[in-house]
């Protein structure tokens, strides 16, 4: 291993966490390497035996010297590895080493802090909490290790308020400078240290403008002072405190300067040549060359720089194009704030002159109020002046775009038609223009106006022009809010994982192009996307950071990362906390009127009120229903539809379910068509079939999408389904679990069906009707829950009349018991079907002239529930399936609440049930147990043990497995009581009593034997 950087990059420090665990010898690298070479390698290698030796600090080496070393290094045995670390980078090639997989190298870019890193060392060091102060560190070092230490120890003073960060952590007498001179520069070639004095200023940096500037043989020292990290290969410049060190802090002369100006005036990029003449004092040239390259600079993400730049100008403040680009520099760095102020400032000039506005200053305002969540204000500046738009000429392209973002403030205020006029004319105009950033702007512009219309396959087609257009034009701001806006479109498809991956793109792309107004609204679909597919804490966290970005702007679409964020938290349950955010982002939104934010709040504060204050909820709901446009009136009639769930009127919440189904269908929303769908679910509780077919197609859309709590939580509800069978269950249980460890709200409030009826016979006997217990007043007679009771206890087989009455009434003349017999019947279907549901009582009762009988379909009794569990998991096991067995066996096992019937202990006639289902349990237990022991949890094994023992004290085997799993466990005093248990317990029942040697360890047996 290779490791090269300067002083100071933690070379050492690296290597002892990488080699951490291993053995490694620790040397500093001798003065003659020539002997090392012939023989002292091996040498070293023997005498410290295997593993790793690390020689630091290597000096310098010519090529042939250095190219002799690695191949003696990787002539070393096997079973040694060397590590060297130098401040020089190798003369020698080593691509056939890296090749061969003989030699991994550790460079500057592998070594340096990251911003995050950075933060972190200033503030647990230093005490310093400011992040704009740490990422100015960061950027000053460019996290050169030892370099953010040194800064740290000169920031307990306060940093001039010119941002002159540089001369304060890096000026002379700091220990920062120090260091630079006495370690990075001093072992330096002094030309190569004048190169850096004279560069230091400029970037990017190449040969030939290092050689322009008198430099010769530039090539070789840049290569150098990148290999040693003191060049920055991503920004092409210096790290910036050791060139203004190296430059004595001074700014470049002027001459030096010009010269640069006019090299980057021929080679590029823009932005370096008007920094280059800003250098050289020559103002109108910087202005010139700021307004010709404007548009590449804005699409290099060189916003931030350009605004620093146009603000230092004598007369940047009067010449209307720097001005204008100085707004679209700060709307761009998301200042939306600052651009607001500048363009408003230029449309008030010219109101004063009595001019119309310029298109391309309107559609730059418009479009700034609009992505400050401010629709209203941006229509009234794009409409603007309307008798005075020219249809062609030289201001087409910006008339097209004024005209597509007039089509966007449209749709943000739900006038979906004066939307779609609007981005018509975008496109005529920018096709006449020619203009591809404008043809752009205007299939962004028709792809909105189409999804909102209700047309998903125009919407995809004009997306893929944008990208296409924006991509020829080389606007990478554009490509970037393309992206953010497919994103928008898998989300609303439930393809979950297209669109984190889309927004990720999109997140890069706005990068790039120092878009803040695009990142942020990249962020917001990616925050989204991870809360669907079940990634919470990194949504909340990504929330939490556009919420505090927003506020920080001065920007009303907090109100939408606010929404997010109240999403996230009424998923997991937290509803203080969601209610909190709906109620903040229902104020911003309805101060602008932006609907995009104010329905989904309304909404979410509707369901977060629904379980406690159904009656606040309602007028909630409908404020939603009553203001909510075509665009979002799903959202609305969710809300509505389940507050009526919560309410108890289910036949509204179906009303609202189907509308909102049929729109969702329409415009293929498959995400809340899977909402619709568990909300008919729940507001048909007439026919479990329907419930089930409308449970099982949200689920699928769900599982297709990749959002796993969304899938878990309908395919619990499918679990609590009248008629769910085990693999039912069982996937419910492992859902319920998952949603646990995911810290997500269980269930769907999903209402029981109407004269659902749930019979509770382990443990004591109850009955349940629409989730509520029967009190026992309902049932007039003792006798009549004693003839529901007996037809439980059968399995639902026929019971011959005359049987039912032996057993009601063993002492009573067969002649009179027949007419109480159907006094009780009658009691038992009033008590099962109160309200006299259309459906006859008779689906759960069967009764003819000779038999009575249960119908095993229309209700649950957990008995038999906990039978078919047991069986199936049985059958999972014997077919290969121990897993889902194991899963199945645990959740019968909890469900166990007592035998059957237990509060009617000596009723002879439950006595089938209850053996069949004591030893169902105690078959269970066993298999847990065995289970718990192959696995090693021996703690839950005993626990299944001692359950079996409770069961039966005579169980010679759970005896004898108890004892041989304390011994294996070292727990011999309590094996040796629980020894002297099984040989009491055998004795009582004249079995032979367990061999004393179960008390010893298997191992000493062993020896025995």
């Amino acid at each position: 291993m290779l490791v090269v950087a300067a002083a100071g990059y933690g070379k050492s420090t690296a290597l002892r966490v990488r080699l951490s665990g291993t053995s490694a010898a620790w040397l500093a690298a001798p003065a003659n390497v020539s002997a090392l070479i012939q023989g002292g390698l091996g040498e070293l290698a023997r005498r410290h035996g295997a593993g790793w030796l690390v020689l630091e600090e290597l000096p310098r080496l010519p090529a042939d010297l250095a190219g002799a070393l690695l191949t003696a290094v990787t002539a070393l045995p096997e079973t040694v590895r060397v590590a060297l670390t130098s401040r020089w980078p190798v003369a020698a090639p080593t691509a056939r080493w890296r090749a061969r997989g003989d030699l991994t190298t550790l460079g500057p870019r592998d070594l340096a802090l990251t911003e995050e890193q950075v933060r972190h060392v200033l503030a647990q060091e230093h005490g310093v909490d400011d992040p704009a102060l740490s990422a100015g560190v960061f950027r000053a070092t460019a996290g050169w290790p030892v370099l953010v230490r040194l800064a740290g120890e000169s920031l307990d003073r306060p940093v001039p308020p010119d941002g002159a960060l540089t001369d304060v952590i890096a000026g002379p007498g700091t220990p920062l400078g120090a260091y630079i001179v006495e370690e990075v520069l001093s072992p330096l070639p002094p030309e190569v240290v004048r190169l850096v004095g004279d560069v230091g200023g400029f970037a990017p940096l190449t040969a030939g403008l290092c050689e322009r500037l008198g430099h010769p043989g530039a090539e070789g020292m840049l290569t150098l002072l990148t290999q040693i990290g003191v060049l920055q290969p991503e920004r092409a410049a210096i790290v910036p405190v050791v060139g203004a060190v190296a430059g004595g802090h001074a700014a470049p002369a002027r001459e030096s300067a010009r010269g640069a100006a006019i090299w980057y005036q021929r080679h590029g990029p823009p932005l370096a040549a008007a920094r280059a003449f800003s250098l050289a004092g020559d103002d109108e040239a910087c202005a010139r060359e700021l307004v010709a390259g404007g548009r590449d600079i804005l699409a290099s993400g060189e916003a931030s720089a350009a605004a620093e730049l146009i603000r230092v100008l004598p007369h940047g403040g009067q010449d209307p194009a720097l001005r204008l680009l100085l707004g679209e520099s700060l709307f761009h760095s998301g200042d939306l704030a600052g651009a607001v102020a500048v363009y408003q400032a230029l449309a008030d000039e010219a109101d004063a002159r009595g001019e119309p506005l310029d298109p391309a200053l309107a559609w730059r305002l418009g479009q700034a109020h609009h992505l400050r969540g401010e629709p209203r204000k941006a229509l009234a500046v794009l409409t603007r002046d309307t008798d005075e738009r020219p249809e062609a000429g030289d201001t087409a392209g910006d008339e097209a775009i004024r005209s597509a973002w007039t089509a966007s403030a449209y749709i943000a205020l739900g006038e979906v038609d004066n939307g779609l006029t609007h981005a018509a004319r975008a496109r005529a105009l920018a096709a006449g223009a020619a203009d591809a950033r404008a043809l752009a702007a205007a299939h962004v512009a028709s792809a909105l106006c189409s999804l909102r219309a209700g047309d998903p396959a125009g919407c995809d087609e004009h997306f893929a022009k944008a990208l296409r257009c924006a991509e020829r034009a080389g606007d990478t701001g554009q490509v970037a809010r393309i992206l953010l806006n497919q994103t928008h479109t898998l989300l609303a498809q439930a393809r979950y994982p297209a669109a984190l991956d889309t927004a990720r793109r999109a997140v890069r792309s706005a990068e790039a192009a120092g878009f803040a107004g695009a990142l942020v609204g990249a962020q917001h679909n990616e925050a989204e996307a991870l809360a669907r597919l079940g990634r919470h804490e990194e949504s909340i966290e990504r929330y939490e950071h556009l919420v505090s970005w927003y506020r920080r702007m001065g920007s009303r679409r907090v109100a939408l990362a606010l929404v997010g964020l109240a999403e996230v938290h009424r998923v997991r349950g937290a509803s203080q906390q969601a209610l909190a955010c709906y109620e903040e982002a229902q104020r911003t939104a309805q101060a602008e009127g932006d609907w995009q934010a104010l329905i989904p709040a309304l909404a979410g504060i509707a369901r977060v009120l629904a379980p406690d204050d159904p009656a606040a909820a309602a007028r909630y709901a409908e404020q939603a229903v009553r203001q909510a446009p075509p665009a979002v009136t799903i959202q609305a009639l969710l809300a509505k539809g389940w507050v009526a769930v919560a309410r108890g009127d289910l036949a509204g919440a179906a009303t609202c379910a189907e509308t909102a189904a049929q729109t969702a269908r329409t415009r293929r929303e498959r995400a809340l068509l899977a909402e619709t769908l568990e909300l008919q679910a729940a507001s048909d509780p007439s026919a479990a079939a329907r419930r089930r077919a409308a449970l099982t197609e949200a689920y699928e859309i769900w599982r297709a999408g990749h959002a796993t709590c969304d899938a878990d939580r309908v395919l619990l509800a499918l679990g609590q389904l009248p008629d769910a069978g085990t693999v039912d269950r069982l996937h419910a249980t492992l859902a319920a679990e998952r949603l646990s460890r995911s810290r997500v709200g269980a269930s769907l409030p999903l209402p029981a069906s109407s004269q659902a009826v749930l019979v509770r016979a382990l443990g004591r006997f109850e009955v349940y009707l629409d989730g509520q217990p029967i009190p026992s007043s309902a049932w007039q007679s003792r006798k009549a829950r004693d003839l529901l009771r007996i037809l439980v206890a059968r399995h639902g087989r026929p019971v011959p009349r005359a049987e039912l009455a032996e057993l009601l009434w063993p002492d009573d003349d067969p002649d009179r018991t027949g007419h109480r017999l159907s006094v009780l019947l009658s009691i038992v279907r009033t008590v099962l079907n109160p309200r006299r549901a259309p459906a006859p009582a008779d689906q759960i009762i069967v009764a003819d002239q000779g038999c009575v009988a249960l119908d095993r379909g229309q209700l649950r009794v957990d008995v038999y529930d906990f039978l078919a569990d047991v069986a199936h998991a049985v059958r999972l096991r014997e077919q290969g399936s121990p897993a889902e067995a194991h899963a199945i066996l645990t959740a019968a096992v909890r469900s166990y609440g007592g035998d059957p019937f237990e509060d009617d202990p000596y009723a002879e006639w439950c006595g089938p049930l209850r053996e069949e289902a004591r030893a169902a349990y105690q078959r269970a237990v066993r298999a847990l147990a065995r289970w718990s022991r192959a696995a090693g949890d021996t703690e839950q094994a005993i626990c299944h043990l001692l359950r079996l023992l409770d069961l039966d004290q005579y169980d010679e085997r759970a005896h004898r497995d108890l004892v041989e799993t304390l011994v294996g466990e070292g727990r011999h005093g309590e094996a040796r009581r629980a020894y002297h248990r099984y040989a009491a317990s055998m004795r009582e029942i004249a079995v032979p009593g367990p061999d004393p040697t179960i008390l010893r360890p298997r191992s000493q047996v062993e020896q025995i034997a």
